[in-house]
């Protein structure tokens, strides 16, 4: 099977020292999550998770969300990855939990660099963007944090033996190019901070595969990726594709916005100046990050359009056309958003509402994929 698998996981389940001073000591986002509260029919909140309200960076849970990822048939975890105040923040399950666990194991990891603001979102007390939420921290993007944190990378996790590889080269993602441009002054200044970053991890015996992730916020998208040198691009959620179908309010069909995907899919394998990856999200609505969620248009996030009646079985569907039209282009991966993206309702960790639906229908892919495979077909 040629096409990988990866689902993205967000690392804000275990307490981190600067949460513990921004919220409260041991404060973690299933309090959050706990939280959430429907906003109108069908608005099936909140959501009790089926391995419980479990510490991320416990060794033990990183075994079982391992082993039940590879038993689904997924290659590893995209790690939402984060740097701030020249140090890294909510990295505890990665080092603590997962990385022990993947020692002679076929499971993989890569980081997606997750370089945004980071702001109060916990959930945010104002009902529009026009002020927008308080930044606990600012976007690291300057050179010197980004040469701090790529360096970090390329010292503790590059060379690791379980990391991601795409024709050997250890795939590294960078989420908010719009910041990283608008920081160094354009697309020239950032090549250059690019090229920099390769030339170090190339000192350091690595041929990096990087992925520069897209938006419909880039201008001139397809001329950027290419000066910037990108070796692929993709999408971390539906919300961000060019014509992504949240038009509807309160909420749109996720077989809607599924079907607008899939009608994209295409046009980026075949249009981008890079190798695309598509995406496949198993939800969207980060209505739990909000306070009040009264708005009848997209303000931004997380007061974005939304979907509320998501399902395994259209999921199903779009992951099969995704892996088909991936196949078929030869793209390296397939990547799901998310693992336990839960405040976003896009996990596929089991719940009280879906149980172990989307972990199955996985499976069944996956068992359908090897059929395929060893009959030649």
């Amino acid at each position: 099977m040629p096409t990988d698998l990866l689902a993205y996981y967000f690392p804000q389940y275990h307490a981190d020292p600067r949460n513990d001073v921004l919220v409260h000591r041991g404060w973690t986002e299933w309090e959050v999550l706990r939280e959430a509260q429907p906003h109108f029919p069908g608005h099936h909140w909140p959501r009790t998770p089926i391995w419980g309200a479990t510490d991320e960076a416990d060794p033990a849970a990183g075994r079982r969300k391992v082993a039940a990822a590879r038993n689904a048939g997924l290659d590893g975890f995209i790690l939402d990855w984060y740097w701030y105040d020249d140090a890294p923040y909510l990295n505890r399950f990665l080092d603590d939990a997962l990385l022990p666990c993947l020692d002679g194991g076929d499971f993989r990891f890569a980081l997606m660099w997750a370089n945004h603001p980071w702001h109060d979102l916990y959930p945010s007390t104002v009902p529009d963007t026009t002020s927008g939420p308080a930044t606990w921290f600012h976007a690291p993007t300057s050179t010197y944090a980004f040469e701090r944190a790529t360096q970090h990378v390329i010292d503790h996790y590059l060379t690791h033996p379980a990391y991601w590889r795409i024709d050997g080269r250890p795939y590294f993602s960078i989420y908010d190019l719009p910041d990283l441009l608008q920081a160094q002054g354009g697309v020239a200044a950032t090549r250059g901070l690019l090229d920099s970053f390769r030339i170090r991890a190339a000192d350091a015996g690595i041929d990096i595969h990087l992925n520069l992730v897209s938006t419909r916020f880039v201008d001139n998208r397809t001329d950027v990726l290419t000066t910037l040198g990108a070796d692929s691009t993709t999408h971390y959620t539906w919300w961000h594709h060019d014509d992504h179908g949240f038009d509807r309010f309160p909420a749109a069909p996720y077989a809607h916005v599924a079907a607008k995907a899939a009608k994209a899919w295409p046009h980026y394998l075949g249009q981008e100046a890079v190798p695309y990856l598509p995406n496949v999200t198993v939800g969207w609505d980060p209505s739990p990050r909000t306070e009040r969620w009264d708005h009848d248009r997209d303000r931004g996030y997380p007061y974005t359009g939304i979907t509320a009646d998501r399902s395994p079985e259209i999921f199903g569907t779009a992951l099969r056309e995704a892996i088909e039209v991936a196949e078929r282009a030869g793209a390296p991966a397939v990547l799901i958003n998310a693992w336990n993206e839960w405040t976003e309702d896009s996990y596929l960790e089991p719940d009280d509402r879906f149980g172990t639906a989307y972990l199955d229908t996985l499976a069944q892919i996956t068992a359908e994929r090897r059929t395929r495979s060893a009959s030649g077909t």
